[in-house]
């Protein structure tokens, strides 16, 4: 039988580090800050909430396995503990309520890979090239955590909280009426996007706070960056109105070039998933024309329709068109909608100044 950590007794651990923030162990603050920075290069902050729930395992009980992750998969191991429990029912709601960053805002952080497929911690499970770095460095603490006792571990949980407590993000309030017209919505989005994506953060965004003016907030439902989803079909979705259950359209938003076999991926996932319209935004500079009457024809048979978006200009244009407000006051409500959905998707607070100044410049 596994091992089983309490919840109220890791609950109370999290607690007492989290006031004990006096002597701690400069080393462990390095190397979280280590892999802190590796996530934050990298496309993958997950390994930030699993080192978490590893070092707050260990300092629970030092006996823990920390690759025994999945314990049906280690019938015989007695050390064995169950990692995904601990982190959606301790870390996550303790990370809400102290102000700990524990690199993702969702209820279950490891149900994203690799973790969710893995049967034990570095089974070989493919890891994406851009995390690879980040998962590397936290295979070697969790490989030192291994030999630790319990009053390292809570050294370490220690520094844990200090460090992650440093990316909470903390968005200023607006300055006053946010002002917007149609066409200099257009010019700010345009200039926002191209000067930094933040790992296509602020595109997502951008599209989700869009539609939130075309068909309400809350109908319109945005994935997670770098989190492949089986519950959206795309990055943005506008569920049916009327209490029906399902997606009418989904929108696929790409600031990288996009070729026409991206397109017939994600218009397949589509189908397969009941979704009738699909659209793709693509907005990045110089992107390759794609050939939309073969792209027809192969949407035809498959009873989808598939539509391109070519840049923000001609995006923002028919969003606004189609809302139920008029052209200016729709666009109001798309600038106040889209900073929303920037802290949202945990843009950086310097996107949020930014957005706030190329609206005020307008």
């Amino acid at each position: 039988m596994a091992l089983t950590i309490n919840k109220a007794t890791a609950s109370a651990k999290v607690r007492e580090a989290a006031a004990d923030q006096t002597a701690i162990d400069e080393g462990w603050i390095e190397r979280i800050e280590h892999l802190s920075r590796l996530c934050e290069e990298g496309i993958s902050k997950t390994h930030i909430a699993f080192l978490g729930t590893a070092i707050l395992a260990k300092s629970i009980d030092p006996a823990v396995d920390l690759y025994a992750i999945k314990p049906r998969h280690s019938q015989d191991n007695l050390q064995a503990y169950s990692a995904r429990p601990l982190c959606h029912g301790v870390l996550v709601p303790l990370a809400a309520e102290l102000g700990i960053n524990i690199g993702v805002t969702g209820r279950e952080p490891l149900n994203n890979q690799p973790y969710f497929r893995m049967v034990r911690l570095n089974d070989g499970t493919p890891v994406h090239q851009g995390a690879r770095a980040a998962f590397n460095y936290m295979l070697l603490l969790i490989e030192e955590l291994s030999v630790a006792d319990e009053q390292s571990a809570y050294q370490a949980l220690k520094a844990y909280i200090h460090v992650r407590r440093q990316y909470q993000p903390k968005y200023k309030e607006a300055d006053g009426e946010i002002v917007a017209r149609p066409d200099t919505l257009s010019r700010a989005v345009t200039e926002f996007v191209a000067r930094d994506s933040e790992n296509g953060r602020r595109a997502q965004a951008v599209v989700a706070g869009l539609l939130d003016a075309f068909a309400g907030e809350a109908r319109v439902e945005s994935g997670r960056i770098n989190d492949p989803s089986r519950k959206y079909p795309g990055d943005v979705c506008i569920g049916y109105s009327g209490g029906r259950i399902g997606w009418e359209k989904a929108f696929e938003v790409r600031d990288k070039q996009v070729s026409r076999t991206d397109v017939l991926i994600f218009a397949k996932k589509c189908v397969d998933m009941g979704v009738r319209e699909a659209a793709v935004v693509m907005v990045a500079p110089a992107q390759p024309q794609i050939d939309k009457e073969a792209l027809s024809q192969w949407a035809n048979e498959f009873g989808i329709g598939i539509t391109l978006f070519h840049g923000w200009v001609e995006f923002i244009e028919q969003v606004l068109f189609w809302s139920e407000e008029a052209k200016p006051a729709a666009a109001v409500r798309a600038a106040v909608a889209i900073r929303q959905r920037l802290i949202a998707v945990e843009a950086s607070p310097n996107a949020i100044v930014l957005w706030d100044e190329l609206l005020q410049a307008e």
